[in-house]
């Protein structure tokens, strides 16, 4: 304390450094915990004292306490600093207190400091005055804490102030961001419709806007179920961008399924699809296309105006499908005719908007570089495909224009002949990582049993794998804590990965967006989420249990074995192997 006392240039330097410090450890620190850390170590540092402490006061929520040695100065006991008479205006910001020789008897003295004979009270106030809370110093020894030291905490519980105004400006942004990204997920979810589920038939959708922040823009599309079973889509590109682009587009597709509800013909739809929306807004233009598709034949009508072809994807090969006609919006509005088409089993039609191939500003070499991205990519699940095909679309080239891809694939059974369903595939065994190479060898030779597709057999072991991998980490590491089980449902095949661990979070299957590279988690069920046409999971103090449904990929039946394997030991498939 005697270079404290004495002050001097030693001294002054001292400090100073503390405060050059401060620049960088308290305003660029984006961590609240550590910010009041290194200001409450730094306050002892200056003031050579180890009963230092620092409340913070939100608005909030109660009071909380950072102490540089707990033991020395029993802060954290005060709890509510403001309940204190002695405490109360250095703590509400109205004043500093000081003192040096307080009296043993000092009435409403808190237990705390009853060995306390020197405290100072700094308020940490920010720039727009709002006290944040308040730094305490105190000693046992009377005369301990001068009047420079009470001016160096000051200045510090200064710098303080406004770093914690920063924290609260950045946290508030923050907010507002999570707000506005969830007011952007609202107006998606509104003009987005849902992907339905259609039998045999396989659906993905991918959507860029121009501008990256505005969510949403003049690139619609719109799906439904019609009552007799087939599905209505419609693609729209309106004229124009931002929430004008929208409004109009949300016209077009309106009206559309409207029309498509009340059974217009095919032929008729866009003609009279422009009378409804060109009555009120003359000055609205829009290409279109509009499908219906019967998902037990795989019959698939088209009918156009003004849009870019569709790509049919078939045996390796991708075909332009043009269906001609005039745009809403311009005088004789209609489609030129319908456009049918038959699909196979596998085959795969693309939609999209001119902003998938503009994006190079030459649309023969986009449609060229989108058929051949489409036909390299053709096996990859839709909602995969249609991600991909705009993002390659997209890759180095200047974005103009909103990009919409939609992916149509038909997944109707093999036709081959019918026997009796494989039993299921049981197999129990304990979660260690040598677990599952020995999982995924049983489920291919029950996949070979069913049998199911090769291509097809492949991604149904990917899932079960990442399942497995997962279930292995997350389990609770008792013998026999992981379940497999694959069956036959129909022409699909559901696999079921369950562990008696403490849960997962529920959320996992559920973001649209790839994790990011370096998390340490939710690679592998986004995997299964994008290969897998179904999946489910429940999961919580019970375990975790997924299911992922492979639609359509069954073949012939061989036989009724009972295929059960129990504890990676033994299993039994109707004759010894």
């Amino acid at each position: 304390m005697s270079d404290l006392a004495g002050g001097g240039a030693g001294e002054t330097r001292r400090r100073l450094l503390v405060f050059a410090q401060a620049a960088r450890a308290l305003h660029g620190e984006p961590n609240l915990d550590a910010l009041i850390e290194w200001a409450t170590s730094a306050a002892a540092e200056l003031s050579g004292l180890r009963a230092i402490g620092f409340c913070f006061l939100p608005q909030d929520a109660s009071p909380w306490w950072t102490e540089y040695e707990p033991l020395a100065s029993r802060f954290s006991q005060l709890g509510d600093p403001r309940m204190h008479k002695l405490l109360v205006d250095g703590v509400i910001g109205e004043a500093i207190v000081h003192s040096n020789d307080l009296d043993v008897d000092t009435p409403d003295r808190p237990e705390a400091l009853a060995a306390t004979r020197s405290l100072a009270v700094v308020p940490a106030i920010g720039g727009s005055g709002r006290c944040y809370g308040a730094m305490l110093a105190a000693s046992p020894e009377p005369g301990a804490i001068l009047t420079d030291t009470v001016t160096a905490l000051e200045a510090l519980c200064a710098h303080l102030g406004v770093a914690l105004d920063n924290h609260a400006a950045l946290a508030h942004l923050a907010e507002l961001e999570a707000r506005g990204k969830e007011v952007v997920h609202q107006l998606q979810e509104a003009v987005r419709p849902l992907v339905p589920a259609i039998r045999q038939t396989e659906l993905g959708v991918h959507y860029v806007a121009a501008d990256p922040s505005a969510p949403t823009g003049g690139d619609l599309y719109d799906w439904l179920v019609l009552p007799d079973g087939d599905l209505h889509l419609a693609i729209v590109d309106v004229m124009g961008k931002g929430v004008e682009a929208t409004k109009h587009a949300l016209l077009v597709t309106h009206a559309l399924r409207l029309l498509a509800v009340q059974d217009c013909p095919l032929d008729e739809i866009v003609m009279r699809a422009d009378g409804l929306v060109t009555a009120q807004h003359p000055d609205l233009v829009a290409t279109v296309l509009v499908a219906r598709y019967n998902p037990d034949s795989g019959k698939l009508r088209l009918a156009g105006a003004g849009h870019p072809p569709a790509l049919l994807v078939s045996g390796g090969v991708a075909k332009e499908v043009a269906a001609p006609g005039i745009p809403i919006g311009w005088p004789g509005a209609g489609s030129h005719g319908i456009v049918e088409l038959e699909l196979d089993r596998a085959d795969t039609v693309i939609f999209y908007t001119d902003g998938l191939i503009e994006a190079t500003k030459d649309i023969l070499a986009g449609l060229e570089a989108l058929s051949h991205f489409a036909v390299e990519t053709a096996s990859y699940p839709a909602r995969a495909l249609a991600r991909v095909l705009v993002e390659r679309a997209l890759t180095g080239a200047a974005r103009h224009d909103d990009s919409l891809a939609i992916v149509l694939r038909r997944r109707s059974p093999l036709q081959t002949a019918r026997q009796r369903p494989l039993a299921a595939l049981v197999h129990r065994f304990s979660p260690t990582p040598a677990a599952v190479p020995i999982a995924r060898h049983l489920l291919r030779d029950w996949l070979h049993m069913v049998p199911v597709e090769e291509e097809s057999a492949e991604n149904v072991l990917l899932v079960a794998s990442e399942l497995c991998s997962n279930a292995v980490r997350h389990a609770s590491g008792e013998p026999g804590g992981i379940t497999l089980t694959a069956e036959v449902d129909g022409d699909d095949v559901v696999i079921e990965v369950s562990d008696d661990g403490k849960g997962i979070a529920p959320f996992a299957l559920n973001a649209d967006e790839l994790p990011d590279p370096e998390a340490e988690e939710g690679r592998g069920l986004f995997l299964v989420r994008t290969v897998a046409d179904e999946c489910t999971l429940d999961t919580g103090d019970h375990g975790t249990i997924v299911r992922a449904v492979h639609w359509a990929v069954v073949g012939s039946q061989l036989g009724d074995s009972v295929f059960q394997v129990e504890d990676s030991v033994s299993y039994e498939a109707g004759a010894p192997r």
